[in-house]
């Protein structure tokens, strides 16, 4: 490999390493005036809620982790659903209706998810799995309903501040007007934009005889490398990262990199894992769900690869970009 470059691209840090085989979306008039009247009463008639609000608290981390780059108007966290005991209903009659929605105690957003401060981040609420509008655009209801589960979406908006958001109630889920529940974070949260550091890595497999080889998907040349995750900050949960050719794959499933056109033939690169099994390419893989802050190495192997009977030699070159996501 050669010629390592490191990006960060839509919140992921991505690097290029090349490997080397030898060098890389009217009323018509009303009848009278008192049948008009007796229809808007109908038609504004409040659902009714048989008990006080209460407040419902939903699991937030102490640390959010954002990757770096992170674009604005993507999702950085998403809560476990609570389950609402009690269970929170209303009633509406049959032709009553009533709008619902939800607010924020900092201030409700018309166009989208409501600021938490100024701290570059905004929530949203979700109920029975469906994401919320403000109030009062969401569904009009009428007869009987009970909200079963609530949560919450966490989106980068902005610049990230990363003084710590005090826990506390967030807003409440309206309908007709009428607070139904209220919402409340169960600790602070202090934001982290991170990543870890990656260096260029060099994987020269050398100069090989096609003679080394024992026929069709055998492999010579074994080297060994690791992909270096150097000063991982704290707030990182998972790793994970995925490897994809930059121009072509012989097969994806089985880790096998084609060669840069115009160099030799009958031969591929093929990507392991340490103990030797084939590392999909252009697949998600994780690599830890317990990460500190720290250095890790993800370690890999590399080999030439035999595709077809004939191999004609010459320059051997493949390109891999890995693209390392934190959790």
């Amino acid at each position: 490999m050669r010629n390592h470059r490191s990006e960060y691209c839509g919140g992921k840090k991505r690097g290029l390493m090349k490997l080397l085989l030898s060098r890389s979306r009217s009323w018509l008039y009303a009848v009278s005036l008192s049948f008009f009247s007796f229809s808007s009463s109908v038609l504004k008639a409040e659902c009714k809620i048989s008990y006080a609000p209460v407040t419902f608290t939903v699991n937030v981390p102490s640390f959010l982790n954002i990757p770096r780059d992170t674009p604005n108007g993507a999702e950085v966290y998403r809560s476990p659903d609570v389950t609402l005991t009690g269970p929170p209903t209303f009633s509406c009659g049959v032709y009553d209706y009533s709008f619902s929605g939800y607010s924020s105690v900092g201030g409700t957003s018309a166009t989208g998810p409501s600021l938490l401060g100024t701290s570059g981040l905004a929530w949203q609420m979700v109920t029975d799995g469906l994401l919320l509008p403000p109030y009062p655009k969401g569904t009009s209801y009428s007869g009987t309903f009970s909200i079963k589960t609530a949560g919450i979406r966490i989106y980068k908006v902005g610049e990230i501040d990363l003084t710590a958001l005090s826990s506390g109630t967030l807003g409440s889920f309206l309908i007709g007007g009428n607070p139904l529940f209220h919402l409340a974070t169960s600790n602070s949260i202090t934001p982290v934009v991170s990543s870890c550091t990656t260096p260029s890595i060099n994987v020269p497999l050398g100069k090989q005889s096609s003679n080394d080889f024992k026929g069709v998907g055998s492999t010579v040349g074994e080297r060994h490398f690791n992909i270096q995750l150097n000063n991982c900050p704290a707030g990182i949960n998972s790793i994970s990262y995925r490897l994809d050719p930059v121009n072509a794959a012989f097969d994806a499933k089985n880790g096998i990199l084609a060669l840069d056109p115009g160099g030799a033939t009958g031969v591929g690169i093929k990507i392991m894992d340490s103990n030797g099994a084939a590392v999909a390419l252009g697949q998600t893989l994780n690599f830890s769900n317990s990460v500190a802050a720290g250095s890790y190495s993800i370690p890999l192997k590399a080999a030439y690869y035999k595709i077809s009977d004939t191999v004609v030699g010459g320059a051997a070159n493949a390109s891999m970009q890995f693209t390392v996501t934190y959790q």
